[in-house]
């Protein structure tokens, strides 16, 4: 009752129940994505119910239908659906559930889903699915991100709803134009079930309402006030040279400033990305152990906050990071602060930290954060914000076909939503490392995902929901045609579409994988060379991110060595996707393990420890690697595996997930290669420190040299956490899971093959693009 939202509860129903859309503004904070949904819930609207059906599957019109919120990210789904059922007094997966990739606590008593945007487009393109029968009322949360995924459910909630709530008196179809036949057999297929109309509540924390509401049919719209306590912000007089020192010296002077005398308060530094995060949280490590800033008269001021908040460029932030700090944060108080890193590639549980009471011996959480913090998660006892003014986007070059992960700064409202985490519980402080006059010049919002990444995987999913023409689907921003044009173009390489560019029964097979194009595709050929089960664990593996632990060079001891040693058992001359397969096979072999949701968990381990295995925890710091990812790749091959095998008739890929090429590789390799094969490149034939093309030096040096990608010709090395890094000699030819760019063309994921496969395992190869 005490959040802004509460006396705006009325408003919010009465508009809801007399209009289909409602447009819901308000600054982060307000209570809107956990309180709306409970309000409708209690609501006539969200009492929807038939009369129970005698038959063991009730027809769509006679389902209890469900209340969903969708997130653009997996952290926020959980971590708003736990805070709703605990304010509901239930537990989730009961009343109030959520569902992620690989990971759902949804049941049939649910009401209140939550759940990632991902998710829901992923249920839509299951049979009748572009109707969303399941549900009542879709509640689209931080819509103002425009995502590439929101975005695309903005139109495919627009057709259900076009299809749904139809005047039942008028079924001339008059508001249909007769050339959008697929939405007219939508409205035809809605009558037979008798589905209910579709409600639908767009929410916000800063957006341009009337593109909104000119969208959505009969729509209006709500501004609701968020934060109730000032912020001041403060910027820097001139530029810093380096954000990251200017970041981790404005922390250390807040940190020491605003003690007991002055009251506690959580700081949050928003940081663009987790290479980023990871050094500060190791200063900061350093700089706290050894007795907090210096405890120095300087920052007895705010404003000397701002004016100096650049001004540990020197001896201090430089010794600093010569000394290091190898200790994992989380988990001990450090000058009675915690330092908590919060970033998407996080596993769940570390995610969760930053949501959890303090430690022992802790007064206040130092949360280092990306751009997740700044809406899609709240962070109730924040006090004060070190914003740099970055962060990073993934771009897509349609000409090229190459994705580059850029540092930029940040728009307006994205910086207007970092500052106002600072005031939800009491007075705050907000320091932008960055001069008054860059905010000036900075954009006012952030350009749409969908203008800036590839959208084959957009166009697989509008093709297999019936969309006949993804060109002409109703976007509230069209993307760039040439963005359309090269997803044609790769789907039509992967077999997906035909020369008509309709879709294939391969292709509505690769719908059916939560998996990029590339890797459904290359999950699926395992079939035909007969290495199912290796090739589900080699793409569960690429699911989870950083399966090798790499001490950094100030890590004490031995550390790097140890690590090298550790993982140098697994590597596979053959690259990278055979080491993830051998990592996760010995593991399997020599450490006990068994998922904390397997019913019959004691009994395993029990047998397991009879069988003298090593413990997980001990396998995994002994050989360092991540054993956090290790799990998650193990839940995620679970659940592949179940799809996979499951039958066609209910919906899965009727696949025999114990086919195996046991200890032959060439079967696997093979599998890669046309899996693969528009992802592959040849060694260039000038080396490193090399003369002629075709000559290396003598004795074999400089055979380390660059590749060329087979399809537009770019030039790449291979990147350095690769297997195949610094290879002399370097093989042949390679395919790769991605190519990234950043200070260079980098492929990871690299696997050696042979080139004569492209033509012997890929038909499509040359078929298709006539490639030599």
């Amino acid at each position: 009752m005490d959040l802004p939202i509460y006396p705006h509860r009325s408003s919010i129903l009465n508009a809801l129940s007399t209009h289909d859309t409602l447009v819901l503004s308000s600054e982060t904070g307000s209570g809107k994505s956990t309180q709306v949904p409970q309000y409708i819930l209690d609501s006539p609207i969200g009492e929807i119910r038939r009369k129970k059906s005698s038959s063991s599957s009730p027809s769509p019109a006679k389902q209890q239908k469900l209340i969903t919120c969708t997130q653009p990210r997996r952290v926020a789904a959980i971590s708003v659906a736990t805070r709703v059922a605990s304010e509901m007094n239930t537990n989730v997966g009961t009343t109030v559930g959520y569902c992620v990739r690989f990971d759902s606590t949804q049941s049939n008593d649910t009401r209140i889903l939550y759940q990632t945007d991902g998710m829901l487009l992923r249920e839509v393109t299951q049979a009748d699915g572009s109707l969303l029968p399941r549900y009542s009322v879709i509640a689209l949360d931080e819509s103002h991100e425009r995502s590439l995924r929101t975005d695309v459910l903005f139109g495919v909630v627009k057709r259900a709803m076009l299809a749904r709530n139809y005047s039942r008196a008028d079924k001339s179809d008059s508001d249909i134009p007769p050339e959008d036949a697929s939405l007219l057999a939508l409205r035809r297929r809605c009558r037979a079930l008798k589905l209910p109309p579709l409600k639908t509540v767009v929410m916000s924390a800063t957006m341009d309402i009337s593109s909104f509401t000119s969208f959505f049919p009969n729509s209006t719209s709500l501004s609701i006030p968020g934060r109730t306590h000032p912020v001041q912000v403060l910027y820097l007089p001139t530029p810093t040279p380096d954000y990251i020192d200017g970041c981790l010296s404005a922390i250390l002077r807040l940190h020491e400033l605003y003690r007991e005398s002055e009251g506690w308060g959580d700081i949050l530094c928003f940081l663009p990305g987790q290479e980023e995060i990871e050094d500060v949280a190791q200063l900061l490590a350093a700089a706290l152990k050894e007795g907090g800033s210096g405890k120095t008269e300087e920052a007895k001021l705010l404003g000397k906050i701002a004016t100096s908040a650049g001004g540990l460029r020197g001896d201090r932030v430089q010794s600093l990071k010569g000394l290091g700090a190898n200790i994992l944060a989380t988990t001990q108080a450090l000058d009675e602060a915690q330092i908590v890193p919060l970033y998407a590639a996080l596993p769940p549980e570390q995610q969760m930290v930053a949501f959890q009471p303090l430690i022992p011996g802790a007064r206040r959480k130092i949360v280092l954060s990306t751009n997740i913090a700044e809406t899609s998660v709240t962070l109730s006892d924040v006090a004060f914000v070190v914003d740099s003014g970055r962060h990073k986007t993934r771009r897509f070059n349609p000409a090229t076909g190459m994705e580059a992960l850029e540092e930029e700064p940040i728009a307006k409202a994205q910086g207007t939503q970092r500052a106002g985490r600072a005031g939800r519980t009491r007075p705050g402080v907000c320091l932008r490392m960055y001069p008054e006059e860059t905010w000036d010049e900075l954009p006012t919002a952030p350009e749409p995902e969908i203008k800036r990444v590839n959208l084959a995987q957009v166009v697989l999913q509008l093709k297999t929901m019936g969309v006949a023409d993804p060109r002409k689907f109703d976007y509230v921003t069209p993307p760039d045609v040439q963005s359309l044009l090269k997803a044609f173009e790769q789907l039509f390489g992967l077999g997906a579409l035909d020369r008509s560019m309709e879709l294939t029964e391969w292709g509505v097979s690769m719908s059916k994988l939560p998996l990029s194009p590339t890797f459904a595709h290359l999950l699926l050929k395992s079939r035909e060379f007969s290495c199912v089960k290796e090739m589900l664990t080699a793409v569960a593996m690429l699911s989870a991110d950083n399966i090798f632990y790499r001490p950094n060079s100030s890590a004490k001891g031995n550390a790097v060595q140890r690590a090298a040693a550790a993982h140098k058992r697994f590597m596979s001359h053959e690259g990278d996707l055979p080491t993830l397969l051998y990592v996760y096979q010995t593991w399997k072999k020599e450490a006990a393990y068994v998922a904390a949701s397997d019913k019959h968990r004691d009994k395993k381990m029990r047998q397991m420890q009879g069988k003298q295995k090593t413990s997980h925890g001990e396998w995994c710091t002994r050989n360092f690697v991540n054993g956090r990812a290790l799990a998650r790749a193990h839940d995620v091959r679970a659940q592949l595996e179940e799809l996979c095998g499951r039958s066609t008739v209910k919906g899965g890929l009727g696949m025999d997930v114990g086919s195996s090429c046991g200890n032959d590789i060439v079967p696997f390799l093979k599998c890669a290669c046309a899996g693969l094969f528009l992802q592959s490149a040849s060694r260039d034939g000038v080396m490193n420190g090399g003369s002629k093309k075709g000559k290396p030096p003598a004795g074999g040096a400089g055979l380390m040299g660059r590749y060329k990608t087979t399809f537009g010709g770019f030039l790449c090395n291979v990147h350095p956490t690769s297997t195949l890094f610094q290879r002399n000699p370097a093989p042949k030819c390679v395919v790769y899971t991605e190519l990234v760019v950043t200070k260079k063309n980098y492929l990871r994921g690299v696997t050696q093959i042979k080139h004569e496969w492209l033509g012997e395992v890929a038909p499509a190869f040359r078929s298709r693009f006539g490639a030599q």
